[in-house]
């Protein structure tokens, strides 16, 4: 059994404001948007080959009170990079705000840098695996 990745899907209070992040800071396109889509909007960006779908609350819905700050259950999604350094430096350029700077993981050789979005989201930037 093969297995691909397809999308991250994350629940937001403001799906625009979420959707326009990533069309700002990660040049990621709109795929689709639905302002109703069982009773709230949803959109999907594509950002390189990886989808991610953004949903807002439903009425009725309550946001997690155990882990408010963050989703519980997801503590990040990761994107790769040629060279961390440098996406670092266009993203900042494009208003990311980053909760880890860029470092090298000792031991690994591997770059990695972590981009905070909207609502708290977590973003690693990483380099290529080492030997890749």
């Amino acid at each position: 059994m093969d297995f691909d990745f397809d999308h991250v899907h994350l629940v937001s209070a403001d799906v625009d404001a979420m959707v326009e992040y990533f069309e700002r800071v990660f040049g990621a396109s709109r795929l689709s948007y639905n302002p109703d889509f069982r009773g709230a909007p949803s959109a999907v960006v594509g950002l390189g080959s990886m989808r991610v779908g953004v949903r807002g609350i439903r009425p009725g819905e309550m946001p997690d009170a155990v882990a408010p700050v963050r989703v519980q259950g997801l503590d990040h999604f990761g994107v790769v990079v040629d060279d961390v350094e440098k996406a670092a430096e266009w993203l900042t350029g494009r208003g990311a705000e980053f909760s880890v700077e860029p470092m090298v993981i000792e031991g690994t050789g591997r770059a990695i840098a972590f981009v905070r979005g909207p609502e708290n989201i977590e973003i690693e930037i990483l380099g290529p695996a080492a030997g890749s």
